[in-house]
């Protein structure tokens, strides 16, 4: 397990890529310039894994 920086998290192949990286079980710490965007990308990753590690960082 890695812990991993993720910039530009909030959409497209950042959310994409801290999707595919907690399925495998990495901690993510995901960048992000809009808050609201990024609470939201955060919820997104956690549904698809719900035991995911993630912070965030703006």
């Amino acid at each position: 397990m890695k812990t991993i920086l993720i910039t530009g998290a909030t959409d497209g192949i950042g959310l994409a890529t801290a999707k595919l990286l907690a399925s495998q079980g990495h901690n993510l710490l995901m960048h992000g310039r809009n808050a609201d965007k990024l609470k939201a990308a955060v919820e997104q990753v956690k549904r698809v894994s719900p035991d995911a590690t993630t912070d965030t960082y703006l």
